[in-house]
């Protein structure tokens, strides 16, 4: 393989970890965008760049639904074109470095690089560096969920592979960076294999145990006094979760709600209310002027106003799963039904685990995180939707 080769694939998956590597210059200046910007030159003169018909007419969809909605709604179009340019230009080099390399050889890339972070991160915890929160592990990446987060398909590709070793000690970085998504993801990963009637007997009871540990654990320290500071972690945020609930309906939150719920249930709140009243979306790139004309309607704890924080995630709803709903309404759960129809018909066939991989990042994704093309997105959500080893001849 020839050095140009070697760099493509190696900067291209490395950029995926390099979301906290930015600087400040009137705007915010990623290492991805660099990246991504010079290996798209690099591919365009050294390769034939493409797109594939189903991509352009997504795009295509993106642009005349945005369009339509803005003329309608009155917002900005600037957050339109600056949300189309970024997944286009993500999509679209993702889309021809999977074709030209194929799924094997760059997912194997992702793996090494992904288990060499993993290890890195451990010393970089117990000696406090570039940690997010004191206890909580990120490693390089700018917060945990985020790292749990793209370390979940290596995780579970290391396992089915039977790659026991690297599988723990990712295993080990995600429980450290003690991220709700991440053990959501290792919920999932559990889990999974136990729609399958052939596997069930095989980890049914190792998800029992682990379920019941886990009720077991939340019940017996429910009673402890816990306040904003003090107490079990754990289970005072299922405790404020619960007892916040009531706010995705009314917008009025307790005292004491913490930061984290409170982030989830106002952009809840927000996205039904933009929702019931368009069905048929905003537009991309809308929610943060949508999420202002409804932010009156929230009453956020008074600690977080003076912390100026009521507006948590206004930019990208928390979760993908809202912001799709509520910038493409009935489109956007269109999409969303179309990824769990391939979702069941991908964990039937025992032969794609890479495919299946991705599958614990996106569910994830769409729980919590609501950029639409952060570095590692595209990339995860195209080896989830082909393989490109299929019928791709590449060097």
């Amino acid at each position: 393989m020839r050095l140009l080769d070697k760099y493509l694939i190696f900067s291209s998956i490395f950029a995926m970890f390099t979301e906290d590597f930015s600087f400040h210059l009137g705007i915010d200046w990623k290492l991805f965008y660099l990246i991504l910007s010079v290996n798209f030159i690099l591919l365009l003169v050294k390769k034939s760049l493409s797109i594939h018909k189903n991509l352009f007419i997504l795009l295509s969809f993106f642009l005349v639904h945005g369009i339509v909605m803005y003329l309608i709604k009155g917002n900005s179009v600037f957050s339109l074109i600056a949300q189309l340019i970024g997944i286009s230009i993500s999509s679209i080099y993702y889309y021809n470095l999977l074709k030209i390399y194929g799924t094997k050889t760059l997912f194997k890339k992702y793996q090494q690089i992904a288990f060499y972070v993993a290890l890195f991160a451990i010393p970089m915890f117990f000696l406090n560096i570039n940690v997010f929160t004191p206890g909580r592990l990120n490693g390089i990446m700018s917060e945990p969920a985020h790292f749990a987060a793209l370390m979940l398909p290596a995780l579970y590709a290391f396992f089915r592979q039977k790659n026991f070793f690297k599988a723990f000690i990712i295993l080990i970085v995600i429980i450290l960076s003690k991220s709700t998504i991440g053990f959501v993801g290792l919920f999932l990963i559990v889990v999974i294999p136990l729609l399958k009637v052939k596997h069930f007997l095989k980890y049914s009871i190792v998800a029992l145990i682990l379920t019941l540990f886990g009720v077991y654990y939340i019940s017996s320290n429910w009673n402890e006094k816990t306040d904003e500071k003090e107490g079990n972690v754990y289970v005072r945020r299922v405790k404020e979760t619960k007892e916040s609930l009531s706010a995705i309906y009314t917008g009025k939150f307790k005292k004491y709600t913490n930061l984290s719920s409170y982030a989830l249930l106002s952009n809840t709140f927000i996205t039904q209310n933009i929702f019931f009243q368009n069905p048929l979306g905003t537009g991309l790139g809308s929610y943060k002027q949508e999420y202002e004309k409804r932010y009156e309607k929230l009453h956020p704890p008074k600690y977080l106003l003076k912390l100026n924080q009521s507006k948590i995630n206004s930019q990208d709803a928390n979760s993908l799963f809202l912001r799709i709903t509520a910038d493409l309404g009935i489109f956007g759960l269109l999409i969303i039904l179309y990824f769990a129809f391939r979702s069941v018909n991908l964990f039937q066939k025992d032969d794609k685990i890479i495919q299946q991989s991705s599958f614990f990042y996106l569910i994830v994704k769409l729980l919590r995180e609501g950029h639409y093309f952060p570095p590692e997105f595209y990339f995860l959500t195209l080896v989830f939707l082909k393989d490109f080893d299929e019928d791709n001849t590449y060097s």
